[in-house]
C-alpha cells in the first residue's frame, strides 16, 4: 500500500513537471521556431516575420489550432504586415479566435502526424524562410492534466495520513 501511495505522489509530480517542460522558443539565428501550447507569447526580437494566421485543421476538418503572427511592428491591414511576436491558440485551451478575425493572407494546413506523447507536429515555412514547428496536444486537454495530477497527489496524501494515524492510534 505504501508503494501505491508513493507512486501516486510521484506520478502527479512527474506529470505536472513534464506538462510545463516545453516552452516556445526560436533558434538564435531565427531559422527554426518550436511553438507549443504553452499559453505564452512567442517573441522573436530582434527578428521580424510576415504577419498572418496559420489555421490548422484536425483530421475531421475542424479547426484545432491557429498560429497567429501579430502585425505589431508594421500593420498593413487585414491582419497582415510585419511582426515580432506570435501566439498559438488552441481548441484544447478553448481560446480559438473567431474565424472573422483571420488574416486576409491566412494559410490553411492539415494537422501533422502524431509524434508520440499525444503530440502532433505541423510544419509551416514562413514567408522569410523560418521553419515554425507547431506542436499541439491531441488528448487529454492540457488544462485537465494539472487537475488530475493534483487530485492524485491529494488522494495519496490523504491515504498516507490515514494510515499514519491508524498506526499511531490517534
Amino acid at each position: 500500500m505504501k508503494i501505491l501511495k508513493a507512486a501516486f505522489l510521484l506520478a502527479g509530480v512527474l506529470i505536472a513537471s513534464q506538462l510545463y517542460a516545453d516552452t516556445s522558443s526560436c533558434t538564435p539565428d531565427f531559422s527554426v521556431c518550436s511553438v507549443f501550447e504553452d499559453g505564452q507569447v512567442l517573441s522573436f526580437d530582434p527578428f521580424l516575420a510576415a504577419a498572418g494566421d496559420v489555421v490548422i485543421d484536425d483530421s475531421s476538418g475542424a479547426v484545432s489550432d491557429v498560429f497567429r503572427i501579430f502585425n505589431d511592428f508594421f500593420d498593413s491591414g487585414g491582419g497582415t504586415g510585419l511582426g515580432g511576436s506570435a501566439f498559438l491558440y488552441s481548441a484544447d485551451e478553448h481560446d480559438l479566435p473567431d474565424p472573422s478575425t483571420y488574416s486576409v493572407n491566412a494559410a490553411f494546413l492539415t494537422e501533422g502526424p502524431n509524434i508520440g506523447g499525444d503530440l502532433t507536429k505541423t510544419v509551416y515555412i514562413g514567408a522569410f524562410g523560418t521553419e515554425f514547428d507547431i506542436y499541439s496536444a491531441e488528448t487529454p486537454e492540457p488544462a485537465m492534466i494539472p487537475i488530475l495530477s493534483g487530485l492524485g497527489c491529494m488522494a495519496g496524501i490523504v491515504a498516507w495520513r490515514r494510515q499514519r494515524r491508524s498506526l499511531s492510534g490517534v
